[in-house]
Protein backbone atom coordinates (compact mmCIF):
# COMPACT_ATOMS: atom_id res chain seq x y z
CA UNK A 1 0.00 0.00 0.00
CA UNK A 2 1.07 3.59 -0.89
CA UNK A 3 1.44 6.08 2.09
CA UNK A 4 1.23 9.23 1.16
CA UNK A 5 2.46 12.36 3.53
CA UNK A 6 1.79 15.98 3.33
CA UNK A 7 3.19 17.40 6.13
CA UNK A 8 7.05 18.43 4.55
CA UNK A 9 10.32 16.83 4.05
CA UNK A 10 10.97 17.50 7.87
CA UNK A 11 8.88 15.40 8.67
CA UNK A 12 9.03 12.34 5.82
CA UNK A 13 11.08 10.13 8.06
CA UNK A 14 8.66 10.33 10.70
CA UNK A 15 5.72 9.66 8.13
CA UNK A 16 7.26 6.41 7.12
CA UNK A 17 7.31 5.43 10.45
CA UNK A 18 4.29 5.83 11.42
CA UNK A 19 3.07 3.72 8.09
CA UNK A 20 4.86 0.85 9.00
CA UNK A 21 2.93 0.98 12.19
CA UNK A 22 -0.13 0.76 10.53
CA UNK A 23 -2.16 -2.71 10.84
CA UNK A 24 -1.95 -4.86 7.14
CA UNK A 25 -4.74 -3.93 4.99
CA UNK A 26 -6.87 -6.77 3.58
CA UNK A 27 -8.02 -6.46 -0.08
CA UNK A 28 -11.27 -8.22 -0.61
CA UNK A 29 -11.40 -9.38 -4.04
CA UNK A 30 -15.30 -9.52 -5.76
CA UNK A 31 -16.43 -13.36 -6.67
CA UNK A 32 -15.80 -14.32 -9.66
CA UNK A 33 -18.54 -17.23 -10.89
CA UNK A 34 -16.67 -20.25 -11.61
CA UNK A 35 -15.84 -20.63 -15.60
CA UNK A 36 -15.95 -24.59 -14.50
CA UNK A 37 -19.06 -26.28 -16.00
CA UNK A 38 -21.88 -27.06 -13.68
CA UNK A 39 -22.68 -30.61 -13.18
CA UNK A 40 -25.85 -32.14 -12.51
CA UNK A 41 -25.77 -35.41 -11.95
CA UNK A 42 -28.56 -37.52 -11.66
CA UNK A 43 -29.68 -40.50 -9.38
CA UNK A 44 -31.43 -42.57 -12.15
CA UNK A 45 -30.77 -44.20 -15.69
CA UNK A 46 -31.19 -41.98 -18.65
CA UNK A 47 -34.48 -41.62 -20.40
CA UNK A 48 -36.69 -41.75 -17.17
CA UNK A 49 -38.87 -39.32 -16.31
CA UNK A 50 -36.36 -37.28 -13.83
CA UNK A 51 -33.60 -37.34 -15.86
CA UNK A 52 -36.12 -35.76 -18.61
CA UNK A 53 -37.07 -33.40 -16.49
CA UNK A 54 -33.51 -32.38 -15.73
CA UNK A 55 -32.56 -32.24 -19.27
CA UNK A 56 -35.47 -29.75 -19.83
CA UNK A 57 -33.96 -27.42 -17.68
CA UNK A 58 -30.13 -27.77 -19.02
CA UNK A 59 -30.08 -25.29 -21.81
CA UNK A 60 -31.87 -22.36 -19.65
CA UNK A 61 -29.85 -22.81 -16.74
CA UNK A 62 -26.76 -22.73 -19.33
CA UNK A 63 -28.40 -19.51 -20.30
CA UNK A 64 -28.93 -17.91 -16.82
CA UNK A 65 -25.15 -18.84 -15.53
CA UNK A 66 -23.72 -18.34 -18.64
CA UNK A 67 -21.25 -21.62 -18.62
CA UNK A 68 -21.96 -25.08 -19.54
CA UNK A 69 -23.86 -27.17 -18.02
CA UNK A 70 -23.31 -31.09 -18.06
CA UNK A 71 -25.78 -33.74 -16.90
CA UNK A 72 -24.12 -37.33 -15.39
CA UNK A 73 -25.80 -39.83 -14.63
CA UNK A 74 -25.42 -41.83 -11.51
CA UNK A 75 -27.80 -44.50 -10.80
CA UNK A 76 -28.44 -47.16 -8.11
CA UNK A 77 -28.97 -47.82 -4.37
CA UNK A 78 -32.23 -46.11 -4.04
CA UNK A 79 -30.41 -43.26 -5.61
CA UNK A 80 -28.30 -42.53 -2.98
CA UNK A 81 -24.92 -43.07 -5.63
CA UNK A 82 -25.58 -40.10 -6.84
CA UNK A 83 -26.12 -37.97 -4.05
CA UNK A 84 -23.64 -39.43 -1.80
CA UNK A 85 -21.73 -38.27 -5.03
CA UNK A 86 -22.65 -34.57 -4.91
CA UNK A 87 -22.25 -34.60 -0.75
CA UNK A 88 -18.46 -35.10 -1.49
CA UNK A 89 -18.04 -32.73 -4.33
CA UNK A 90 -16.46 -29.40 -3.60
CA UNK A 91 -18.91 -27.49 -2.03
CA UNK A 92 -19.14 -24.33 -4.17
CA UNK A 93 -22.70 -24.95 -6.34
CA UNK A 94 -20.98 -26.35 -9.03
CA UNK A 95 -22.21 -30.06 -8.55
CA UNK A 96 -26.24 -30.36 -7.97
CA UNK A 97 -28.14 -33.65 -7.74
CA UNK A 98 -31.63 -34.47 -9.27
CA UNK A 99 -33.18 -36.86 -7.27
CA UNK A 100 -36.67 -37.92 -5.89
CA UNK A 101 -37.64 -36.39 -2.62
CA UNK A 102 -39.10 -39.68 -1.72
CA UNK A 103 -35.60 -41.54 -1.98
CA UNK A 104 -33.68 -38.89 -0.79
CA UNK A 105 -35.74 -39.09 2.54
CA UNK A 106 -36.60 -42.67 2.78
CA UNK A 107 -32.96 -44.81 1.13
CA UNK A 108 -31.57 -44.01 4.86
CA UNK A 109 -34.30 -45.37 7.16
CA UNK A 110 -34.63 -48.53 4.26
CA UNK A 111 -30.54 -49.27 3.23
CA UNK A 112 -28.35 -50.07 5.89
CA UNK A 113 -25.52 -48.47 3.75
CA UNK A 114 -26.57 -44.97 2.95
CA UNK A 115 -25.26 -42.95 5.96
CA UNK A 116 -26.54 -39.73 4.70
CA UNK A 117 -29.10 -37.65 6.07
CA UNK A 118 -31.81 -35.90 4.23
CA UNK A 119 -30.67 -32.68 6.11
CA UNK A 120 -27.60 -32.86 4.66
CA UNK A 121 -28.85 -30.90 1.42
CA UNK A 122 -30.85 -28.28 0.80
CA UNK A 123 -34.05 -28.51 -1.73
CA UNK A 124 -33.41 -26.13 -4.34
CA UNK A 125 -36.37 -26.77 -6.99
CA UNK A 126 -38.87 -29.56 -7.72
CA UNK A 127 -39.24 -29.72 -11.59
CA UNK A 128 -41.46 -33.28 -11.75
CA UNK A 129 -44.20 -33.46 -9.09
CA UNK A 130 -47.39 -35.61 -9.63
CA UNK A 131 -49.67 -37.93 -7.78
CA UNK A 132 -49.18 -41.17 -6.45
CA UNK A 133 -52.83 -43.21 -8.03
CA UNK A 134 -54.00 -46.81 -6.87
CA UNK A 135 -54.51 -48.69 -10.05
CA UNK A 136 -55.69 -52.28 -10.43
CA UNK A 137 -55.43 -55.10 -12.91
CA UNK A 138 -58.14 -55.19 -15.34
CA UNK A 139 -58.85 -58.75 -13.34
CA UNK A 140 -60.63 -56.21 -10.99
CA UNK A 141 -63.49 -53.90 -11.17
CA UNK A 142 -64.26 -52.79 -7.94
CA UNK A 143 -67.01 -49.79 -7.25
CA UNK A 144 -64.24 -48.03 -5.68
CA UNK A 145 -61.96 -47.91 -2.85
CA UNK A 146 -64.08 -48.82 -0.45
CA UNK A 147 -65.13 -52.24 -2.17
CA UNK A 148 -61.40 -52.50 -2.98
CA UNK A 149 -60.70 -52.49 1.09
CA UNK A 150 -63.44 -54.49 2.37
CA UNK A 151 -62.48 -57.36 -0.51
CA UNK A 152 -58.75 -57.05 1.19
CA UNK A 153 -60.13 -57.05 4.28
CA UNK A 154 -61.80 -60.71 3.95
CA UNK A 155 -59.61 -63.25 5.55
CA UNK A 156 -61.23 -66.21 3.69
CA UNK A 157 -60.34 -64.89 0.41
CA UNK A 158 -56.77 -64.99 -1.20
CA UNK A 159 -54.49 -62.15 -0.15
CA UNK A 160 -54.00 -59.22 -2.92
CA UNK A 161 -51.32 -58.51 -4.31
CA UNK A 162 -49.67 -55.18 -4.46
CA UNK A 163 -46.39 -54.63 -6.22
CA UNK A 164 -43.55 -52.00 -5.45
CA UNK A 165 -40.04 -51.01 -6.71
CA UNK A 166 -38.76 -52.58 -3.44
CA UNK A 167 -37.96 -52.91 0.06
CA UNK A 168 -37.75 -48.84 1.41
CA UNK A 169 -39.20 -47.43 -1.81
CA UNK A 170 -42.08 -44.52 -1.86
CA UNK A 171 -44.58 -47.17 -3.15
CA UNK A 172 -43.60 -49.89 -0.44
CA UNK A 173 -44.33 -47.20 2.12
CA UNK A 174 -47.57 -45.98 0.63
CA UNK A 175 -48.48 -49.30 0.56
CA UNK A 176 -47.66 -50.08 3.82
CA UNK A 177 -49.29 -47.46 4.84
CA UNK A 178 -52.10 -47.63 2.91
CA UNK A 179 -52.84 -51.40 4.82
CA UNK A 180 -51.90 -49.48 8.00
CA UNK A 181 -54.20 -47.48 8.11
CA UNK A 182 -57.82 -49.76 6.81
CA UNK A 183 -56.55 -52.97 7.76
CA UNK A 184 -56.34 -54.43 4.80
CA UNK A 185 -54.36 -57.69 4.22
CA UNK A 186 -52.12 -57.12 1.11
CA UNK A 187 -48.66 -58.87 0.20
CA UNK A 188 -45.78 -56.69 -0.70
CA UNK A 189 -44.29 -57.84 -4.30
CA UNK A 190 -41.23 -55.84 -5.37
CA UNK A 191 -39.95 -55.31 -8.66
CA UNK A 192 -37.12 -53.71 -10.35
CA UNK A 193 -38.42 -49.95 -11.05
CA UNK A 194 -42.42 -48.49 -12.25
CA UNK A 195 -41.70 -50.42 -15.76
CA UNK A 196 -41.67 -53.88 -14.48
CA UNK A 197 -44.79 -53.02 -12.35
CA UNK A 198 -46.76 -51.58 -14.75
CA UNK A 199 -45.70 -54.66 -17.23
CA UNK A 200 -46.97 -56.86 -13.64
CA UNK A 201 -50.33 -55.01 -14.08
CA UNK A 202 -50.90 -55.68 -17.66
CA UNK A 203 -50.20 -59.61 -17.19
CA UNK A 204 -52.18 -59.88 -14.05
CA UNK A 205 -49.34 -61.16 -12.03
CA UNK A 206 -50.22 -58.39 -9.12
CA UNK A 207 -54.13 -57.35 -8.06
CA UNK A 208 -52.92 -53.58 -7.68
CA UNK A 209 -50.37 -51.09 -7.41
CA UNK A 210 -49.28 -47.13 -6.04
CA UNK A 211 -48.04 -46.04 -9.29
CA UNK A 212 -46.67 -42.13 -10.03
CA UNK A 213 -49.14 -40.67 -12.98
CA UNK A 214 -47.46 -40.17 -16.14
CA UNK A 215 -48.58 -39.79 -19.70
CA UNK A 216 -47.88 -44.52 -20.54
CA UNK A 217 -50.23 -44.79 -17.11
CA UNK A 218 -52.64 -42.40 -17.72
CA UNK A 219 -53.04 -44.26 -21.56
CA UNK A 220 -53.33 -47.73 -19.74
CA UNK A 221 -56.30 -45.97 -18.07
CA UNK A 222 -57.68 -44.45 -20.59
CA UNK A 223 -57.54 -47.57 -22.63
CA UNK A 224 -59.33 -49.55 -20.03
CA UNK A 225 -55.57 -51.75 -19.36
CA UNK A 226 -55.79 -50.92 -15.72
CA UNK A 227 -58.08 -49.69 -13.47
CA UNK A 228 -57.57 -46.38 -11.60
CA UNK A 229 -58.78 -46.90 -8.15
CA UNK A 230 -58.22 -43.24 -6.39
CA UNK A 231 -55.70 -40.61 -6.61
CA UNK A 232 -53.51 -40.20 -3.24
CA UNK A 233 -54.55 -36.42 -3.01
CA UNK A 234 -57.26 -34.13 -1.14
CA UNK A 235 -58.18 -33.11 -5.02
CA UNK A 236 -58.49 -34.86 -8.14
CA UNK A 237 -56.02 -34.97 -10.59
CA UNK A 238 -56.75 -32.56 -13.77
CA UNK A 239 -55.66 -35.56 -15.92
CA UNK A 240 -58.37 -37.93 -14.32
CA UNK A 241 -60.81 -35.14 -13.14
CA UNK A 242 -63.57 -38.49 -12.86
CA UNK A 243 -61.30 -40.82 -11.08
CA UNK A 244 -61.71 -39.58 -6.93
CA UNK A 245 -59.53 -39.45 -4.55
CA UNK A 246 -58.93 -42.08 -1.94
CA UNK A 247 -60.00 -39.07 0.42
CA UNK A 248 -63.36 -39.73 -0.96
CA UNK A 249 -63.97 -43.08 0.39
CA UNK A 250 -65.25 -43.77 4.18
CA UNK A 251 -61.82 -45.48 5.18
CA UNK A 252 -59.08 -43.24 3.93
CA UNK A 253 -58.57 -39.70 4.95
CA UNK A 254 -56.16 -36.71 4.19
CA UNK A 255 -54.12 -40.10 2.47
CA UNK A 256 -51.52 -37.71 0.33
CA UNK A 257 -48.30 -38.87 -1.44
CA UNK A 258 -46.77 -38.01 -4.38
CA UNK A 259 -43.40 -38.03 -6.81
CA UNK A 260 -41.68 -35.44 -7.05
CA UNK A 261 -37.91 -35.01 -8.60
CA UNK A 262 -36.07 -31.77 -7.90
CA UNK A 263 -32.81 -30.37 -7.66
CA UNK A 264 -30.82 -30.52 -4.59
CA UNK A 265 -27.59 -28.96 -3.44
CA UNK A 266 -25.19 -30.24 -0.57
CA UNK A 267 -26.11 -27.76 2.59
CA UNK A 268 -22.90 -26.68 3.08
CA UNK A 269 -22.51 -24.68 -0.25
CA UNK A 270 -22.67 -21.27 0.89
CA UNK A 271 -26.06 -19.15 1.25
CA UNK A 272 -25.31 -16.77 -1.29
CA UNK A 273 -24.85 -19.45 -3.53
CA UNK A 274 -27.44 -21.49 -3.01
CA UNK A 275 -30.12 -18.52 -3.15
CA UNK A 276 -28.54 -17.91 -6.61
CA UNK A 277 -29.16 -20.87 -8.06
CA UNK A 278 -32.39 -21.02 -6.35
CA UNK A 279 -33.55 -18.09 -7.77
CA UNK A 280 -32.53 -19.12 -11.73
CA UNK A 281 -34.24 -22.57 -10.87
CA UNK A 282 -37.43 -20.91 -9.89
CA UNK A 283 -37.82 -18.70 -13.09
CA UNK A 284 -37.27 -21.61 -15.33
CA UNK A 285 -40.09 -23.43 -13.69
CA UNK A 286 -42.24 -20.77 -13.30
CA UNK A 287 -41.43 -20.15 -17.38
CA UNK A 288 -44.40 -21.38 -19.46
CA UNK A 289 -42.13 -23.86 -21.51
CA UNK A 290 -41.59 -25.24 -18.51
CA UNK A 291 -45.06 -25.70 -17.28
CA UNK A 292 -46.05 -26.93 -20.77
CA UNK A 293 -43.51 -30.07 -20.65
CA UNK A 294 -45.48 -30.53 -17.47
CA UNK A 295 -48.59 -30.58 -18.67
CA UNK A 296 -47.09 -33.24 -21.52
CA UNK A 297 -45.80 -35.38 -18.78
CA UNK A 298 -48.70 -35.27 -16.62
CA UNK A 299 -47.27 -33.96 -13.89
CA UNK A 300 -48.84 -31.00 -11.74
CA UNK A 301 -48.20 -27.72 -12.19
CA UNK A 302 -44.76 -26.35 -9.93
CA UNK A 303 -45.00 -23.36 -8.17
CA UNK A 304 -41.76 -21.58 -7.41
CA UNK A 305 -41.34 -21.40 -3.79
CA UNK A 306 -39.22 -19.15 -1.59
CA UNK A 307 -35.88 -20.51 -0.11
CA UNK A 308 -38.02 -20.59 3.12
CA UNK A 309 -41.01 -22.09 1.91
CA UNK A 310 -38.43 -24.44 -0.05
CA UNK A 311 -36.87 -25.75 3.01
CA UNK A 312 -40.69 -25.84 5.31
CA UNK A 313 -41.79 -28.04 2.58
CA UNK A 314 -38.87 -30.07 2.38
CA UNK A 315 -38.79 -30.97 6.33
CA UNK A 316 -42.29 -31.32 6.35
CA UNK A 317 -41.82 -34.16 3.69
CA UNK A 318 -39.04 -35.78 5.42
CA UNK A 319 -40.72 -35.63 9.08
CA UNK A 320 -43.93 -37.21 7.35
CA UNK A 321 -41.82 -40.41 5.65
CA UNK A 322 -39.96 -40.81 8.92
CA UNK A 323 -43.18 -40.38 11.01
CA UNK A 324 -44.88 -42.96 8.58
CA UNK A 325 -41.96 -45.76 8.21
CA UNK A 326 -41.51 -45.47 12.33
CA UNK A 327 -45.57 -46.49 12.21
CA UNK A 328 -45.14 -49.22 9.97
CA UNK A 329 -41.86 -50.74 11.36
CA UNK A 330 -39.84 -50.25 8.70
CA UNK A 331 -36.13 -51.56 9.39
CA UNK A 332 -32.86 -50.76 7.66
CA UNK A 333 -31.78 -53.95 5.08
Amino acid sequence: MKFVCKLGRHFLTACIVAAATLPPVTIVHAQVPSSRPLVIRVAYPAGGPADVAARKIQVPLQAALGKPVIIENLPGAGGSIAANNVLTAAPDGQTLLVTTGNDMILSPLALSQVKYKPEQYRLLATILPTDFTLVTSADHAFSGIDALIERARKSDQKELTIGSWGHGSAPYLVGADFSASTNAHVLDVPYKGAAPVIQALLSREIDMAFVPLAPNVLELIRTGKINAIGVANTKRNPYLPKVPTLSEGKYLKNFVYSAWAAVFVPASVPEPVAASLHKSLAEITGSSDFQSFLKDSAALPVEPMTPVQSAAFYQAEIDKFRRIAKAVKLEPQ
